[in-house]
């Protein structure tokens, strides 16, 4: 049971009411951090917001309804209504994001993986765009649709990471941490760093909470398609470091992000990610130029990737330049009709 409390002008603050006489603050289940905020209530499900980290997140309550089975995300009326945007992304985006990852990555790539590949139909638009190279691609899939709607590929498998056994150096997860709960997406983050390789890296496509409030709060979805949380940049961060993971922002992209599997700790900044950008690994280009439509992909990646980088790299010089203008009027205010 969940209440309000603070004082006439003063954010209200959420507490679990754990019995008669224990009130106990709400923690973030992202973060584990307090205070919490109301956000929104959609299908009779209340949202709160974590001011630590950001988060937008269901009550903990449903959530745990939802890690427990209780509440089920995907059945059969889910594939019903998402199938057709599913397979859109696959051949539109989810190439674009393939091609971007493989370009940032700074390893070698031998197998790329899908998580939470859905029907399958990323590997079935790699088998043709780049039959070449189908082979080095998997999906991984724990809640699949009906057997008819399952991609063929040979590589793509039913279960967990954790029933892998191949290593990978390299991936998506396109439009599936909203529908996790903060705990399972903790396992997967253990698991995936079971599967990755040193250096290896995963591109993670998810609408974090300054694109749900810009865009719209329809995004979280309880009941239809399950979206009970949007997570932060550094909501991931507490998720992704314990299991070995350095998670890099995306600049002018609020819906992505990168989870790389190393040691290193440095922050990737904008400079960073247009050097990765203009001198991928050669191994990586190679593999895919051997392909017929590999320049294809090689140009997706390198545009695709760059096109944000370039807009939030203007958008944060025109805000230096504005923050200059403020600071020279109030210096010297008799300048303000010039």
């Amino acid at each position: 049971m969940a209440g309000e409390g603070g004082t006439s002008g003063e954010s209200k603050v959420f507490w679990f009411f754990s019995s008669e006489k224990n009130i106990l603050p709400m923690i973030c289940p992202v973060c584990a951090g307090t205070p919490t905020s109301p956000c929104r209530t959609i299908d009779g499900v209340d949202y709160f917001r974590c001011t630590p980290c950001g988060s937008l997140f269901a009550d903990p309550d449903f959530i745990a309804r939802v890690q427990s089975g209780e509440v089920v995300n995907y059945q059969s009326t889910y594939w019903a209504s998402e199938i057709k945007a599913a397979n859109e992304r696959s051949y539109g985006a989810g190439l674009m994001r393939s091609a971007e990852a493989i370009r940032l990555c700074r390893i070698p790539i031998y197998r790329f993986i899908d998580i939470g590949s859905g029907t399958g139909s990323l590997l079935d638009a790699v088998a043709g765009l780049v039959p070449e190279i189908a082979d080095k691609f998997y999906g991984i899939e724990i809640f699949p649709p009906e057997p008819a709607l399952r991609s063929p590929h040979p590589n793509y498998r039913i279960g967990t990471l954790a029933s892998l056994s191949e290593t990978f150096e390299c991936g998506v997860c396109i439009e599936v941490i909203e529908h996790l709960p903060p705990e399972t997406l903790r396992m997967l983050a253990s698991q995936l760093a079971q599967r990755a390789s040193p250096g290896a890296l995963f591109l993670f496509n998810s609408a974090q909470p300054s694109f749900v409030e810009e865009h719209g709060y329809t995004y979280l979805d309880p009941l239809g398609r399950g979206h009970i949380v949007s997570y932060s940049v550094e909501g991931v961060r507490k998720i992704f470091e314990p299991a070995g993971f350095r998670i890099i922002a995306l600049p002018g992209r609020d819906w992505a992000f990168l989870a790389e599997y190393t040691d290193e700790k440095s922050e990737v900044g904008v400079d960073d990610l247009f050097t990765r950008l203009w001198t991928p690994h050669p191994d990586n280009m190679a593999m895919l130029a051997a392909c017929r439509f590999g320049p294809l992909m090689i140009g997706m990646g390198l545009d695709s990737a760059r096109v944000y980088l370039e807009h939030a790299n203007s958008l944060a010089r025109i805000d230096r330049v504005r923050q200059v203008k403020r600071s020279l009027m109030r210096r010297w205010p008799f300048d303000r009709r010039r």
